[in-house]
């Protein structure tokens, strides 16, 4: 196969015995609005014996930017993976698994992301067909970065990458993996990429379950290979990432993982395999005692939080029990309200036996608050908001706001009372909620102890209060369609004796949406 000038894209499939969905996945990579000449496809059949390997040639019989190359089997991708790697040209590669297709625009979409952002790497979205795929990984983004987006969600090796990277970081597959080395392969591209983006507003990549159950994850694993490639990709993250923020949610995904992919299967084998039960509890223990930090609670699902919890510090028999509980086949957990706290009654609270902390149930700081600026009105120097706020799943027991002004550069607080109004807009919601409306009349000459507010930048939040429990949002972003957001004339507040200065106050909203009032001391503008 001779080409004047390297291609675009290198698409590499891996194959072994995936008829018929191999010739699916040849039609779309063939079928690509970039164009074939601007591809080259490298595909390395792995000892099928399906007749892939001949449908495989008769593509590359017909298709001049095919090339095929054929190997005993090596019991897993990487080995195929790696060999096309060896001897990819192109400026970018894309990893293609055989029972896997393309949407039309795919490479185009997503080399046009690469070239115009200058990206090393580009998340195409994904299509589940039978399998579950990650939402929040491929939101569309010029720009992801690794630690405080999601994109570390997926793992996948359907990725745009840049050649150069891979090439310059020595970065292959692990070939002793058949289980999980793509995850250990795109978490190093992942730390060798300089910019990373998501074509998330097309669906690039259908990821299949296949009909016959032959996907390679669904083949039967020991202990080791259960935990193998989670124990090496933390032992990488570990190592690699120094960053506190990007450490704790890296590593705190692979606990995700080693509770559902590695510790679910040992609990349910424990009767009929205990030696495999046994030495994946051992091995996970080991990884807990060496990653796990306090802080990584957060990173996971409550429930899974829970269960980590209980394997790690409680009787194992309670940890059983939580991992076969199945909270979207049972009833939601009833909420406990005690001493302005909100506990989630998951099984085993407080059951004396297992011993489980309350915080570990305690969803206070979860709890959603839907809240609205309705109307922001002046009469002289006093300012009069209305909207509605609630706490979700609290019913509307004792329920309140007041309104909260926090000074952005020294951070004084000053406090007004809210009145509950009707709201009617929301019984269509909850006709509970029908008092959730508040009226907040703020007197800027007089809110500061008798006083005038102090010159600064005064930020606007709510404290939204329900059956003891309280909750601070910022207030503005949300708002009625109708509210005036532009700029107001500044109001004066108060004059000095003499009359030299003012002191005067504009409301405004943050580039957030947020609203604020700017308070400032000026000499006084001639009357127009």
């Amino acid at each position: 196969m001779q080409h004047a000038s390297a291609p675009d894209i290198t698409v590499i499939i891996a194959v072994y015995n995936a008829m018929p969905y191999l010739t699916e996945c040849l039609d779309s990579a063939l079928g690509q609005t970039l164009g074939a000449e601007r591809l080259e496809i490298i595909a390395v059949d792995d000892g099928s014996t399906d007749g892939s390997g001949a449908e495989l040639d008769r593509y590359a019989a017909r298709h001049p930017q095919i090339r095929v190359l054929h190997q005993p089997n090596s019991g897993g991708p990487g080995a195929p993976r790696n060999r096309a790697l060896d001897l990819a040209r192109g400026r970018y590669v894309f990893v293609l698994d055989a029972d896997d297709h393309l949407g039309p625009e795919a490479l185009e979409r997503l080399l046009d992301m690469a070239e115009t952002q200058d990206s090393d790497l580009v998340l195409a979205k994904q299509v589940g067909l039978g399998r579950t795929v990650s939402e929040k990984a491929h939101r569309h983004a010029e720009e992801a970065d690794l630690y405080t987006s999601e994109v570390y969600r997926s793992l996948h090796s359907a990725k745009l990458m840049r050649r150069q990277v891979i090439e310059d970081a020595h970065l292959r597959y692990p070939e002793d993996l058949w289980y999980g080395e793509d995850q250990v392969f795109v978490t190093e591209v992942f730390l060798a990429a300089g910019k990373i983006s998501v074509v998330g507003d097309y669906d690039c990549y259908f990821l299949r379950r296949r009909d016959d159950g032959r996907n390679i994850t669904s083949r039967p694993r020991t202990a080791a290979e259960t935990v193998a490639h989670i124990e090496r990709v933390m032992s990488l993250v570990a190592e690699r990432v120094q960053d506190p923020v990007g450490r704790r949610r890296m590593l705190g995904r692979h606990f995700r993982s080693l509770l559902r992919t590695a510790l679910r299967p040992a609990v349910g084998a424990r009767h009929e395999d205990p030696g495999f039960t046994a030495e994946v509890y051992d091995r996970a223990r080991e990884l807990v005692q060496t990653y796990w930090r306090p802080d990584m609670g957060g990173e996971l699902p409550q429930i899974d939080w829970i269960r980590l919890y209980a394997f790690a510090c409680g009787p194992l028999a309670a940890f059983e029990q939580l991992m076969e509980y199945e909270p979207a086949q049972e009833p939601a957990p009833q909420e406990l309200v005690e001493n302005g706290r909100v506990y989630r009654c998951y099984p085993l609270f407080r059951d004396p036996a297992a011993g489980l902390p309350d915080v570990l149930f305690d969803v206070t700081d979860l709890l959603k608050t839907q809240h609205r600026l309705s109307s922001l009105t002046w009469k002289g120097g006093r300012v009069r908001l209305t909207g509605h706020a609630y706490i979700q799943s609290l019913g509307t027991g004792r329920t309140g706001s007041e309104l909260l002004l926090r000074a952005r550069e020294t951070g004084d607080e000053h406090l007004v009372p809210a009145k509950p109004l009707p709201a009617p807009e929301l019984t269509e919601v909850d006709p509970k909620l029908i008092m959730a409306g508040f009226l907040a009349e703020l007197d800027l000459a007089t809110v500061a102890d008798g006083g005038p507010i102090p010159p600064g930048t005064w930020d606007c939040f709510l404290n939204v209060r329900a059956e003891g429990v309280t909750r601070t949002v910022r207030l503005g972003r949300r708002h009625a369609p109708e509210l005036d957001r532009t700029a107001r004339r500044a109001k004066v507040l108060a004059r000095d004796p003499g009359g030299a200065t003012e002191l005067a106050a504009v409301a405004f909203f943050t580039a957030y949406g947020n609203l604020s009032f700017e308070v400032v001391r000026r000499i006084p503008l001639p009357a127009v």
